[in-house]
């Protein structure tokens, strides 16, 4: 069972011109028993191996549950891509998708609209680049933030008290539902927030959501294999076969072990994937579903390492063509399990978009195949090894 704590809040603004306003943020969110992280207070967590900038931004990765972004009239320095550091903030903490309260100095909004019509105009007396109307005319898109106007530190106090309470509510209806979901404590643990979510709300095309999300965050924990076999790296022992006759048993074990892992994964789309997920208008098997998708990003690791496996082996210049190409066997299969695991979700996206523009009922149909390449070249480079090699 994890262990709880109180929620972290990232407070992000400029320092100076709003110093008060920061301060009186801190004692609010102390008074609330949670935990603020203001880069200016000794309680800021600071690893000493990073620049500043670096632990602002880890900072929100690594510690902040809820973020509050205060918007005044200083953009502040620019780092090296040409962004302020509270808008790599910002952009950090919508990646992560924590919830965010976004407010801007009322002068600010005030002037955003007469900006936005005379551009390069002189606003110096209100904001010290025209970089921070971008940022707030960014933040203003409703499908991103709602933007809440200040003028003082107890106009934000006051909204994120109803706000929070609100976001407590939320907190408390997923929570009943969650322990009315049955499902299993380790299952509960082993789930990210966001596939726990899928769990609990169930919206439009939830089993298949459920589906991606699960293989989506498997697949990103062998982030470390995938990167091994793009740069090419050959970690370990390495072992020689000089003898023509390993060599052919070899390849002849590799290939059987792509013919295991391609039927096994036949097995889990054809047979077991249509179970979990339910017929059409059935409800889906959470435990069903996480199984498949677990599965298949075992699949997807077992063809990770069968690759990076050959990075290991060592033959003869006149046997490198072979294993080469055998080695190349499962790149299709790769891309397709990634490829499918972010197709999901566009494609139930897209069935949503017609659906309010049309009004009229949708229906997918989702296809996973697993495909290998022409084996051709590898069947005739074969051929020739056996005719000029073992006569």
């Amino acid at each position: 069972m994890s262990i709880a704590h109180p929620p972290s809040v990232f407070v992000s603004s400029t320092c100076y011109d709003l110093a008060q306003v920061r301060q009186d943020l801190f004692s609010f969110f102390e008074s609330l028993g949670m935990v603020p992280i203001l880069s200016e207070f000794s309680s800021f967590p600071v690893d000493p191996n990073l620049g500043a900038i670096e632990n602002c931004l880890a900072g929100v990765k690594e510690k902040a549950d809820i973020f509050v972004l205060v918007v005044g009239g200083r953009y502040g320095s620019l780092t090296e891509n040409g962004k302020s550091v509270t808008n790599l903030e910002y952009l950090e903490a919508k990646a992560k998708g924590i919830p965010r309260y976004v407010f801007v100095e009322k002068p600010i909004q005030t002037a955003l609209s007469i900006w936005q019509k005379n551009r390069s105009g002189d606003f110096s007396e209100i904001v010290d680049s025209s970089k921070l109307f971008e940022f707030v005319e960014s933040l203003s898109d409703p499908k991103e933030n709602w933007v809440y106007a200040f003028d003082s530190a107890q106009d934000i106090i006051g909204t994120l008290r109803t706000q929070l309470a609100y976001l407590f509510m939320d907190a408390l209806t997923i929570r009943t539902k969650m322990l009315r979901s049955g499902l299993s404590e380790a299952l509960q643990q082993d789930l990210s927030s966001t596939a726990l979510l899928l769990v609990v709300q169930k919206p439009f095309g939830w089993e298949y959501r459920l589906l991606g999300q699960v293989l989506s965050d498997e697949i990103s924990r062998v982030a470390s294999i995938k990167k091994d076999l793009n740069y090419g790296l050959a970690l370990g022992k390495s072992v020689r076969f000089d003898d023509p006759a390993e060599v052919i048993k070899l390849v002849q074990r590799k290939t059987g072990e792509m013919q295991s892992f391609i039927k096994s994964g036949e097995s889990l789309i054809n047979t077991a994937l249509p179970k979990a997920v339910g017929a059409p208008g059935e409800p889906g098997d959470v435990e069903e579903i996480v199984y498949v998708s677990k599965r298949l990003a075992e699949f997807y690791r077992s063809i990770l390492e069968w690759t990076v496996e050959f990075r290991h082996i060592q033959v003869e210049d006149k046997f490198s063509h072979l294993i080469e190409l055998i080695a190349h066997m499962s790149h299709n299969m790769i891309d397709e399990i990634e490829g499918f695991a972010v197709d999901i979700n566009q494609q139930i996206d897209g069935a949503e978009r017609r659906h309010e523009e049309t009004g009229q009922p949708q229906s997918l149909e989702f296809t996973f195949k697993l495909t290998c390449p022409d084996m051709t070249e590898l069947n005739d480079e074969f051929c020739r090894l056996q005719k000029v090699w073992f006569k």
